[in-house]
């Protein structure tokens, strides 16, 4: 009953709005619609509609709602699929046996000598397959760095997987560089190598050979030569500590790339092109110009050649290609957790083929795996595509567990792909449960503000499994990460699949609340009403915490700002209760970090309170007028 009193109390008001406003606006008797909304605690907003032609409008509504599930559900079910690779970025592949300097050198070229590609003197650093962007002569390209390649398995560990993801790596490339060490000479193993990439190989990309530590000029020659024989072309002696020879071996390459056209055409013109056109600015009729015929030279040495017009059209056109394109954006997604969680594991699941080496050991994976992923733009819409940036780094140990040297080098990876990362997807081991070093882990996430989405892997090798499992994990798992007690929870199988899909949706969630802005006038509604519901602590002496207000000044993570007389008495229980209100009355934040400050008046403010032109001996607490805000 009282349903329907409200009902037409609120039709009633609506006559006297329409009668009332009959002279401005054309009213229909059969079109009333009256919207009465709950009250702003409710997360949920019910619009009640009132309509004398009820059934017609039920229709349109349903019709409505169902379009948009309709445009909802294509946008879900667009498929994720790999990036597909830019054809006008070709890829340079590095192979060789294991500790010549293949890494050193992906580092010399790609220019990341500093938080590139792991380098030590002991073999098998490398195991998976590394891409670095790089540039020469204006030219971009990727540059694939591999494990050390070995035929035989009982050489080395993981040298089939090694091998495998080498061939991968070649299959791609537009042109292969085998490196080999000056200093050691020649090898059965660099002539294994060199024989199949020259029976295999050659005939479709070209190859050429660089002889690294050669770093004598004196030398470095003579030690190169010896690798004549390897029936591989002109051996370039470089050296990758120092830069020498790069530069020639990189000229000559992008040579054989034109001639094998296995890149697309133009590539590797660009500054040969730019001094072609230089030339002709320079207008001087007594030498032929590079590509120019008898005809053309005779013609413009008697004022009939190319105008001053169209040579600076062509010196523009050439500069222009020299500008950067324009790139998507890119999520970046980084896979963390302790060692032999099922990261790598996961990571294949997602990208849908052997991305990265998987085993029973601790430790396999050595440096950060970057994996692309796509999902195309919805359809009939202009959307750019998404487009998500897997990184697969090393199990990280506890800090008194890890020596300095390769394992310094893989945590300070991993660490560094957090804070490099938009959203944390925080692997845990559903068998083992939660541990100190994850903890450490999920504290790590929420002091970097990141997006952080809890993935608890190995869900199928959990026994004697009931209804009530899943829900006494996430229990479990909130009381064990306080840390991150905002972040959502997924339980997945990285070995079947399940739940795997997911990752998407959460990923998603976790970019829009990382990325969420709220007005100030509801930041202060929401305050207001924590205020009054639990007021700020107070001192012993009496003194009493006030707060004014607050504003959100910045995204990713959201941070807000919070104004007071003295943000030394708000403790860390009143900012976490703060914390808790704010996600309890806005949406969006479920996966996200907030980022609280607490500001204290300026001494600037509190003098302006005073008045200088007051009574004698009242201390300037008179009203400044007519100018109040008057210093």
């Amino acid at each position: 009953m009282c349903s329907g009193y409200r009902t037409l109390f609120y039709v009633g008001i609506a006559w006297i709005l329409a009668l009332t406003q009959s002279s401005v606006c054309a009213f229909s008797l059969q079109r009333i619609k009256v919207v009465a909304p709950l009250p702003s605690a409710s997360r949920f907003s019910i619009s009640l509609r009132v309509s004398i032609d009820g059934d017609n409008d039920m229709m349109i509504d349903m019709e409505e709602e169902s379009a948009f599930d309709n445009d909802n559900a294509k946008r879900m079910l667009r498929p994720i699929r790999r990036l597909k690779r830019n054809k006008k970025v070709p890829l340079i592949a590095i192979v060789g046996r294991p500790n010549v300097g293949k890494s050193a050198l992906v580092n010399r070229i790609a220019g990341t000598q500093s938080g590139g590609a792991i380098v030590a003197d002991e073999s098998g650093i490398t195991r998976d397959r590394t891409y670095r962007p790089a540039e020469f002569l204006g030219e971009k390209f990727q540059i694939v760095d591999t494990g050390g390649l070995v035929f035989d398995d009982n050489d080395a560990l993981f040298a089939k997987e090694i091998r495998e993801q080498a061939m991968i790596a070649i299959d791609e490339a537009a042109g292969v560089i085998l490196v080999v060490d000056g200093q050691c000479g020649l090898t059965n193993m660099d002539q294994e190598l060199a024989d199949f990439l020259r029976t295999q190989i050659t005939r479709e990309i070209p190859v050429h050979v660089a002889v690294n530590k050669c770093e004598s000029e004196k030398t470095g020659a003579v030690a190169a030569s010896e690798f004549w024989s390897l029936g591989l072309g002109e051996p370039f002696a470089v050296s990758a500590l120092h830069g020498v020879g790069t530069a020639e071996l990189l000229e000559a390459m992008f040579d054989s790339i034109q001639q094998k056209k296995t890149a697309i055409e133009g590539f590797g013109t660009k500054a040969k092109r730019l001094a072609d056109v230089k030339k002709k600015m320079k207008l001087n009729p007594k030498k032929r110009l590079p590509g120019e015929t008898e005809d053309e030279a005779l013609l413009r040495k008697y004022g009939l050649g190319p105008t001053e017009e169209s040579v600076i059209a062509e010196y523009e056109e050439a500069l222009a290609a020299f500008d950067d394109e324009e790139q998507a954006e890119e999520i970046a997604v980084a896979i963390i957790g302790r060692p032999n969680v099922g990261k790598s594991s996961l990571l294949n699941t997602l990208f849908g083929s052997t991305r990265a080496i998987v085993s029973d050991i601790a430790g396999t994976t050595r440096d950060s795996i970057d994996a692309f992923m796509e999902r195309p733009a919805p359809e009939g819409t202009n959307e750019p595509p998404t487009i998500y940036r897997f990184i697969d780094t090393a199990g990280i140990r506890r800090k008194g567990k890890v020596d300095f040297g390769p394992e310094f080098f893989m945590v300070n990876r991993a660490l560094r792909a957090i804070r490099r990362a938009d959203v944390v997807l925080l692997v845990l081991d559903a068998t083992t449960g939660v541990t100190e070093q994850d903890r450490i882990l999920a504290q790590k996430v929420a002091d970097d503000g990141r997006a952080c989405v809890l993935v608890c892997n190995k869900w199928d090798a959990v026994a004697n499994k009931d209804s009530t499992t899943l829900d006494k994990s996430v229990k479990y798992l909130r009381e064990e990460l306080p840390q991150v007690r905002w972040a959502p929870i997924i339980f997945t199988s990285a070995a079947t699949g399940q739940r795997v899909g997911k990752i998407y949706g959460a990923v998603d969630d976790a970019i829009g609340a990382h990325r969420k802005r709220v007005s100030t006038a509801v930041l202060n509604e929401v305050l207001r009403d924590a205020t009054l519901w639990q007021p700020p602590p107070s001192k012993r002496n009496g003194s009493q915490a006030k707060i004014y207000y607050c504003n959100q000044v910045s995204t990713r993570p959201p941070t807000i700002v919070v104004f007071c007389n003295d943000p030394s008495m708000i403790n860390d229980s009143y900012r976490r209760y703060l914390d808790r209100k704010f996600r309890e009355s806005l949406e969006g934040f479920e996966a996200t970090p907030i980022r609280w400050i607490f500001r204290g008046r300026r001494n600037r403010d509190v003098m302006r309170q005073k008045n200088m032109n007051g009574n004698p001996g009242d201390g300037g607490i008179g009203t400044s007028f007519p100018f109040p805000y008057a210093d």
